[in-house]
């Protein structure tokens, strides 16, 4: 059924009156982007290589390889600490004298792809291979992304290290032994201020999508990457080999206000803000059912939600801040009942535009509404069907 429909709720807070004044539409800058080639092991902060010199006759365990980042480890390397082996790399380095530092109420963004084989396999105890950390020896992790065996299986997973909070897992199998994306995105907040997104993909399918708010992403001074092997010996699965690990294509962006729009408002743009434009879902029900097919402009394709579980949601990131004056959802069978348009400035803090529970399929029109931001999603509370949920389109106008 066609419906048009209005925002449905918090107007005062979204109500987007004509600007009386420049407004500045936050933007990713990128700040720190690495070519193996040329700035070799000049990229990184700080280079913990062996560093209780336990295995000198390997060389560097750390090293330029092509145009990636090389990390191995053998089954004899120890670290200082005898009971676990470390070799990593820290921070972003912009010059000799000079890295990047992320700060308390900054959100930050890495990207990079990332090669897992099979020898490296996930423990019964831990396997570090990214961490965010406070400078200075000791002190726990602040996030970490890990290979866990969990009730036998490997897995990858991403937590918030203290008090253990789960942002996302998936099985590791599926993605060793080839080029995996991750991007991760952490707003650097004490208490419950902070919050974090883990992406992982391959090739192109968004495997995870995960994100969490209200999390404690600060310790003191400021917040470091790290990347690399750092795992215990006290695996009781025998999974410890000789093995390595790849990164390459790395860049660092921050979160900034960018430029300013112009005032008035920019005149509408013609045809869907969404189309083509980068999507992600919660899940999928398979290949060929991904979050692109939502937003491609091809009525055949469609994007479907794995079934049976509430809730589920696709997001459209688009580029930059719009106004948003209208959603078009073009449902398949599998619809949801309930659902709400939701909004976000930093993919993080969401908004709602527009709530209903009583969603019938077919094609939902929603116009006159008002808000903007630069992501967009659905967000699915209740299926309609015993299926999952899915959309021919999801199309998103600006005016």
């Amino acid at each position: 059924m066609i419906r048009t429909g209005a925002l449905a709720c918090v107007a005062v807070l979204l109500a987007v009156a004509t600007p009386t004044s420049a407004q500045a539409a936050p933007v990713w800058t990128l700040r720190w982007a690495p070519n193996p080639a040329t700035t070799g092991m000049g990229a990184w902060e700080s280079v913990e290589d062996d560093r209780a010199d336990s295995h000198p006759s390997a060389g560097a365990h750390i090293k330029v390889s092509g145009d990636a980042y090389r990390f191995d480890m053998h089954t004899v390397d120890r670290d200082t600490s005898t009971d676990r082996q470390r070799h990593e790399v820290t921070g972003n380095r912009t010059s000799s004298s000079s890295s990047l530092r992320w700060l308390e109420g900054e959100t930050w963004r890495v990207t990079y792809s990332m090669y897992i084989p099979s020898s490296l396999r996930a423990t019964t105890s831990f396997t570090h291979i990214f961490q965010t950390k406070k400078p200075g020896a000791g002190g726990a992790p602040i996030t970490v992304t890990s290979l866990r065996r969990v009730n036998g299986v490997q897995t990858i997973e991403h937590k918030i290290f203290e008090p253990g909070i789960l942002v996302g897992r998936t099985d590791l199998e599926p993605l060793q032994n080839k080029w995996i994306d991750i991007d991760y995105e952490i707003k650097i907040g004490d208490g419950t201020a902070g919050a974090v997104r883990w992406v992982v993909r391959s090739g192109g399918t968004t495997i995870v999508d995960a994100t969490r708010t209200g999390v404690d992403t600060f310790i003191s001074d400021r917040v470091r990457p790290k990347w690399g092997i750092y795992r215990s010996l006290g695996d009781t699965s025998g999974s410890l080999r000789d093995t390595y690990l790849l990164l390459r294509n790395l860049k660092s962006y921050q979160l900034t206000s960018g430029s300013p729009t112009p005032t008035p408002t920019p005149t509408p743009t013609a045809g869907a803000v969404s189309r083509g434009r980068p999507a992600t879902a919660s899940s999928t029900e398979g290949s060929g059912f991904e979050a692109a097919g939502a937003v491609d402009g091809d009525p055949t394709t469609r994007w479907a939600s794995a079934e049976g579980s509430d809730p589920q949601w696709l997001r459209v990131d688009l580029g930059r801040s719009y106004p948003i004056s209208r959603v078009r959802l073009d449902w398949e069978a599998a619809y949801a009942s309930g659902y709400r348009i939701q909004v976000s400035d930093d993919g993080f803090t969401w908004r709602d535009l527009y709530t209903t529970a009583s969603g019938d399929g077919g094609i939902d029109d929603l116009t006159n509404l008002s808000g903007s931001g630069r992501h967009v999603r659905v967000y699915g509370t209740a299926r309609g069907t015993p299926w999952g949920y899915s959309l021919h389109e999801f199309e998103v106008y600006s005016g």
